[in-house]
This record gives C-alpha cells, sequence and structure tokens, in this order.
C-alpha cells in the first residue's frame, strides 16, 4: 500500500482527525514530520478541520534555525498558521541533571502543550513511524522486556486534559516516506545528530536494522506488525485484570487487599499483571516472579519485597502493607 493511502487508511480507521477538529502538527524539518505536514495539509482537502505547525530549535545546532525558517515558510506559502519556539535544552539538561534527549523530549512536549492550548487544537500530531516502532522494539528486546515493554509506541494516547498526541504515520515505513517525498517533491532536513552512535537508538537505526535486513529485507515490517499483535493482546489482558481487581482487591492507601483464593485461582500471567497494575511501586520481573512464588510455595506469613513493601498472608487474603 502506498503511503498516502496507508495515512489515510489510519487516520480514519483509528477516527484519528475528526471533520472541524484543531489540529497542532509537530515537525522539525526532517523527513518524517515534513510528510506528515504535507499529507495533513492534503487531508484537509477531504475533511476539514483546522491545521496549525509548530516547530522547535533546541538550541543545540546551529543550522537548526535555518531548518525552523524553511518549515514556517512552506506553511505560510500553503496558508497554515506555524509557530516557531527555541527552547534552552543543554543548559535545562545541566540544570536537572538529566540527559540531553530526556530534556529535550519534556520541553517539546511542554511546548506542544501551550501551543495546542493557545490554538484550541485537542490533536497534536507527531511524525513517529513504522521505524521508529521496530527501533523501540528492538531496544527493549535489548533491555529484556517482557511483552508490555514490546506494545511500541501507541497510535494516540493523552497529553494533558482533553488533548491528545497522535501518530498518523504510525504504520508507513521510512523507505515508503522517503518514496513519497520524491514524488511529492517536498523539502526537508536531515539532523546529523541522528547518526551520533553515542545514542542506542542510533546505533539500532544504523547498524543493527541494516544487518537484520540482510536476514529479512522486510524486518521493520514484521517487528512492527508484531508490535500491534501484542498490543491488542495487553489490551484484551488489561481488561480482564481491570475486571478482576475490582472483584478481588481493595486498594486504600498504604495498604492492599486481595482475596488469596480468587487470586491462586488465577492463570499466573494474569496474577503477575494484577501485582503490576494495583502495587504503586515498579516491581522488576524477578521480584514478581519472587512473589509470586511466596505465595503459592512458602508457609511463612510474612516477607518484605521491596524497599518500601512488605506482604502479610493468611488464610483468606493477601496483604500488602507501606513499610516507609
Amino acid at each position: 500500500m502506498e503511503a498516502w493511502e496507508s495515512f489515510k487508511k489510519t487516520v480514519a480507521g483509528n477516527k484519528l482527525i475528526e471533520p472541524g477538529a484543531g489540529v497542532l502538527a509537530a515537525v522539525s524539518g526532517g523527513p518524517d514530520s515534513m510528510c506528515m505536514l504535507h499529507m495533513l495539509w492534503r487531508l484537509k482537502k477531504t475533511v476539514p478541520f483546522d491545521l496549525y505547525c509548530v516547530s522547535i530549535d533546541h538550541g543545540l545546532r546551529n543550522v537548526a534555525k535555518k531548518e525552523v525558517a524553511a518549515v514556517s515558510r512552506w506553511c505560510q506559502s500553503h496558508g497554515i498558521a506555524s509557530f516557531v519556539r527555541r527552547i534552552p535544552v543543554a543548559s535545562y539538561a545541566r540544570e536537572n541533571k538529566l540527559s540531553v534527549e530526556t530534556a529535550g523530549r519534556m520541553l517539546r512536549y511542554e511546548i506542544f502543550k501551550s501551543v495546542a492550548m493557545e490554538t484550541g487544537c485537542g490533536s497534536v500530531a507527531t511524525g513517529h513511524t513504522a521505524n521508529d516502532t521496530a527501533e523501540t522494539a528492538l531496544m527493549w528486546i535489548i533491555r529484556g522486556a517482557g511483552t508490555e515493554g514490546l506494545s511500541g509506541i501507541p497510535m494516540a494516547r493523552p497529553l494533558t486534559g482533553d488533548i491528545n498526541v497522535i501518530r498518523p504515520l504510525h504504520s508507513i515505513t521510512r523507505e515508503e516516506i522517503m518514496r513519497y517525498l520524491r514524488r511529492q517533491g517536498m523539502p526537508y532536513f536531515t539532523d546529523v545528530s541522528n547518526k551520533a552512535m553515542d545514542y542506542t537508538r542510533n546505533r539500532i537505526r544504523s547498524r543493527l536494522l541494516p544487518l537484520l535486513k540482510t536476514f529479512n529485507p522486510r524486518i521493520v515490517e514484521h517487528l512492527y506488525n508484531l508490535t500491534q499483535i501484542i498490543s491488542r493482546e495487553n489490551e484484551y489482558l488489561q481488561s480482564v485484570v481491570s475486571r478482576e481487581i475490582s472483584k478481588s482487591a481493595h486498594v486504600g492507601g498504604s495498604r492492599i487487599t486481595l482475596a488469596l483464593k480468587r487470586f491462586i485461582g488465577y492463570n499466573k500471567v494474569i496474577q503477575a499483571r494484577i501485582l503490576k497494575n494495583i502495587l504503586p511501586e515498579k516491581l522488576s520481573s524477578s521480584q514478581i516472579e519472587r512473589l509470586l512464588d511466596w505465595v503459592s510455595l512458602s508457609d511463612e506469613r510474612k516477607m518484605i519485597f521491596s524497599r518500601r513493601w512488605s506482604i502479610n498472608k493468611n488464610r483468606h487474603s493477601l496483604t500488602f502493607r507501606k513499610t516507609k
């Protein structure tokens, strides 16, 4: 399927943009976001909605000023209101002891929120692609993630209040995007920092994915499809878990109680997800495994399983208590 057809199918099938809505396109000037901007502009011809654009200069590259200015000129020539914001990423990262990548993302999304509120947009569109999802899946596999981590990048998620982040290029590969840009004669810029090998994602993009393509040229599509299957299964499992929590758990401040007989009757997959859902402290897979083994096998009545939580067991219930 061509990129344009995939884009329209994603937007319509997932109801990402409704008639009369306001959409703020987050555009860096790179190929992905410029492709998205062009497609949103085309979509306006058949779906009436208000389109705005925001570009951000992170203050990290001298050429960024030229790039955001070019985005603004393109928007002006195509009747799109655009905004340029500059953020002090390097100083913010130093002051808050964050990586430049994390600081940039935090500040970016604050800008997205403020401009979306200023323009009355209910959606912020970002240029995440199938490649981004494939790269994220590989990052989580390398880190040893469970299935929750392999759900990939969501197609839409809440940002704040009534504002959502949407990703209309979600199912489109970077190769398809580059073909689209060439056919449309759409300008774009290449960020050389995306080739820096000190970032894990860049190493995956530049080294691991090309290697995997020698085994299967369609590895990006297959990884993307895998994340979508896992995402749907996770969504179903979460609905089951939420229903069972409402039947068997009582959560109140520093104390959480589970009906023991009902909990033991669950499949181990459901047991693990219940614990992850009800406990405010994030536990590793090994901690969850240890807890489940203790519940089903140990005769002990109490166990301290983390720095802040203990668990008590009697004939009828499991009680989690905050220790600090």
